[in-house]
């Protein structure tokens, strides 16, 4: 493997999807600051949200990349994880080092250059997500529930940096979505890990005895009633979604979405990727695609 090429698979841009939560706001932000009879009224908003977007990818990257160097050890214990190019050696660790540095700044730059003066608060967030995450790589991952909450944390900081690069004010429980849905689903991955880990999970992440049954399970439970519950009080109580309550039409959707997930982190060895479970699960990511198109009906269309 070539240094270039295992840069490159270090940055996981496969996991670059998580970033496309900037673009939810907007998307829900409907009558807003954008018109659903008029499109063109979305086009001001594309320069913007293409390089936060482009941002997040950068400093998500950086984040990947630091993370490696720091697990490197961990990974050489784990069955797929040892064939990483930082931990087989591929790439060297000062090589990653320079770039998770460039990366970071690349990323602060952009945010710095689409935020607004005086208070650049695009930037701020940038800032505080970097923050969290750097001390998630050195030391809070060790900390079981502070893990995950990190973690969570981030996809959060994407939807508000969204919010305000559009001037958009959503329902606060869209940010309880987000909130509740990034818990499920970072929960779900730490309870996947440990039931595929076998007899010494801690060899692979220091938390992960902390995520298998009864415990882990428990907390799945919580996690996914709380995504549900506020998506369905959202459906109903954000002031900009139609008042005839049509949004309550995708509700079924997340259901199924919820339950299908759950159904694969109890039997997919794909479990520990969250992405490649939406990708590869006919079921999931049609699940997804349908609630895509039924909720943009229902917002253009209302």
């Amino acid at each position: 493997m070539s240094i270039v090429a295992g840069l490159v698979r270090t940055a996981r841009p496969r996991q670059w999807v998580k970033n496309l939560l900037v673009f939810l706001p907007l998307m829900f932000a409907v009558d807003l600051v954008w018109s659903a009879g008029d499109l063109r009224t979305l086009l001001p908003y594309a320069p913007r949200l293409g390089i936060l977007f482009a941002a997040f990818c950068a400093l998500s990257s950086a984040i990947y990349i630091l993370n490696d160097c720091a697990d490197r050890n961990a990974d050489r214990q784990h069955p797929t994880k040892r064939n990483r190019p930082i931990a087989s050696g591929a790439v060297s660790l000062p090589v990653a080092v320079i770039t998770c540095i460039a990366l970071s700044i690349a990323g602060i730059a952009a945010l710095y250059a689409i935020s607004a003066p005086p208070y650049h608060v695009l930037l701020v967030i940038g800032i505080v997500y970097l923050a969290l995450n750097v001390a998630y790589s050195l030391k809070l991952k060790s900390v079981a529930l502070v893990d995950v909450m990190i973690v969570a944390a981030g996809y959060v900081l994407r939807a508000v940096a969204g919010a305000v690069a559009v001037g958009a004010t959503p329902s606060p429980w869209l940010y309880a979505v987000t909130a509740a849905g990034a818990l499920f689903i970072v929960i779900g991955r730490r309870y996947a890990e440990a039931r595929l880990a076998g007899p010494d999970p801690d060899a692979q992440r220091a938390t992960l005895q902390h995520y298998g049954p009864p415990v882990g399970g428990q907390l799945l439970v919580l996690s996914a009633t709380a995504a549900l519950v506020s998506y369905t009080l959202y459906a109903v109580e954000a002031d900009n979604l139609p008042a005839n309550n049509t949004m309550l039409l995708t509700v079924p959707l997340v259901i199924f979405g919820l339950f299908r997930y759950l159904y694969l982190l109890n039997h997919s060895r794909d479990a520990e990727s969250p992405e490649m479970l939406m990708l590869r699960d006919v079921p999931l990511l049609l699940s997804i695609i349908a609630w895509v198109v039924v909720a943009g009906a229902v917002l253009v269309l209302n």
